[in-house]
């Protein structure tokens, strides 16, 4: 009755493997076609950088204030603007300063969904499921700081199910915070240094940085594979 599982368990690390490899390509090859100009529209992101560079330097202390409140906001809601204000973040900050600015703003909104959903809707959850939450709330605790470190990294589940998902256990709010906040620093990392390098982008990407791009895009997706198959075999 169990062998039929097992070769499915055999062939499944063949699956994301193909997975990393046409990701992998698919990633260069976007990398190629911005270097050739092929992206649309690329002299708009610069011309609204410009202007927002423009704020900042007339109110810079409005200015960080309002990106990470708004930052903020966004992650806790996971919404997908996220994403382009982690690239606003690499002209307006510099890669250092804005990796850390969005780092400790998306961990601070993640936060908020931990906490709203615990303090909200927790005790109702549980009583609907009753002997069947406790099952999953066990499966949750076998997984440490570390996996939740990965997860936030590189997010086999989306941040707006990961983290309610979290808020819904016993995991405490600090234990949620610190690994979260190293996780979502590291991968915000590669968005805030694309949306640096994207003034250079528009004209054609040096050599160096494109290779330097796609190698942090190959890491992603390395990491995603690994995380992957250790969770596969901590659920056989």
């Amino acid at each position: 009755m169990r062998l039929p599982g097992r070769h499915r368990r055999q062939g499944q690390p063949g699956q994301p493997a193909v997975l990393l490899v046409t990701a992998a390509a698919a990633a260069v090859g976007l990398l190629l076609l911005a270097a050739d100009g092929g992206l649309p529209d690329a002299g708009a992101w610069e011309r609204h950088g410009m202007e927002v560079l423009a704020w900042q330097r007339h109110s810079p202390a409005v200015f960080v204030c309002g990106f990470a409140l708004l930052f903020v906001l966004l992650s806790a809601l996971a919404l997908p603007s996220c994403g382009a204000l982690a690239l606003l973040a690499g002209p307006s900050f510099g890669t250092l300063t804005g990796t850390l600015l969005v780092g400790l703003a998306s961990t601070v909104g993640a936060l908020l969904s931990f906490l709203a959903t615990r303090h909200l809707v927790r005790d109702r959850v549980q009583r609907r499921l009753g002997q069947r939450w406790q099952g999953a709330e066990a499966l949750l605790a076998t997984h440490g700081p570390l996996d939740l470190f990965w997860l936030q990294v590189a997010p086999l589940l989306p941040f707006a199910v990961l983290n309610p998902l979290l808020g819904l256990s016993r995991m405490p709010a600090p234990a949620f915070f610190w690994p979260s906040l190293a996780g979502l620093t590291l991968g915000s990392l590669p968005y805030v240094w694309a949306g640096q390098s994207l003034q250079a982008l528009a004209h054609a990407v040096p050599r160096p940085a494109m290779l330097a791009l796609a190698a942090a895009a190959g890491l992603l997706l390395a990491t995603s594979l690994v995380v992957l198959r250790r969770f596969s075999k901590d659920t056989d």
